[in-house]
Order: structure tokens, then C-alpha cells, then sequence
């Protein structure tokens, strides 16, 4: 089976940088934020301890503790990142689970000339 350079990347393709660069020069490298919102659960006597333990990783911000679940929204510029932290979540003395509820992806480019 022989390479194709040409082929396309299934992760170019489904975030949308395959797009065909304009005429005359390449396109600049795409910056994206990944934006993602988690549900995490404990134990509801627990939950403001595992809230103030998720409230200090880079990128992650809880939105609130009701019961024994903890709303987080995470932010980061790097593809993967979401699934470490929402791991590092899920890995903390206390937590039970810790499950991605919502995922979108945000072009930052600013192309300049507005449509």
C-alpha cells in the first residue's frame, strides 16, 4: 500500500481545515479553541472540595454543584487537552465520573476584511 500526501487527515476534515487554500498562497495555520462542558460526580458531601480541586486546573471553570454533580466548562487551544483534563477529573479521590456532555470547536483567525 503506497502513500498519498494527498489524502486527507479524518481530524483536518471533520474540524474543517481542508478547505482549499486561496489562490495565489498558502492559507495561515488555523487557531482554534476547543470549548467543552462536563458533568462531574461525587459524593454531595465532597463536591465543594472536588470543585475547589477542578477549579484549579489551567482552562477549567465550575459553573456549579447541585447534589452530587458539578458542572465544568473547559477551554483550551489544543486538540486533546479537553480529554487530559476531563481525565484528571475523573482520576481525583472522590469523584465517581466524570463524562464530556457538550463539545464545539471555534475558529480565532481574524481573516481581516468582514463579511
Amino acid at each position: 500500500m503506497t502513500s498519498n500526501k494527498s489524502e486527507i487527515d479524518r481530524r483536518d476534515f471533520l474540524t474543517g481545515r481542508v478547505l482549499p487554500a486561496a489562490e495565489g498562497g498558502a492559507r495561515a495555520p488555523e487557531r482554534l479553541l476547543y470549548i467543552a462542558s462536563a458533568v462531574v460526580t461525587a459524593r454531595p458531601e465532597n463536591c465543594a472540595a472536588v470543585a475547589a480541586r477542578i477549579a484549579e486546573i489551567p482552562g477549567a471553570e465550575v459553573h456549579g454543584i447541585e447534589g452530587s454533580k458539578i458542572v465544568v466548562v473547559l477551554e483550551s487551544e489544543r486538540s486533546g487537552e479537553i480529554g487530559g483534563r476531563l481525565t484528571e477529573m475523573a482520576l481525583m479521590d472522590g469523584v465517581f465520573s466524570a463524562n464530556l456532555v457538550f463539545e464545539q470547536i471555534e475558529q480565532l483567525n481574524d481573516h481581516g476584511g468582514g463579511r
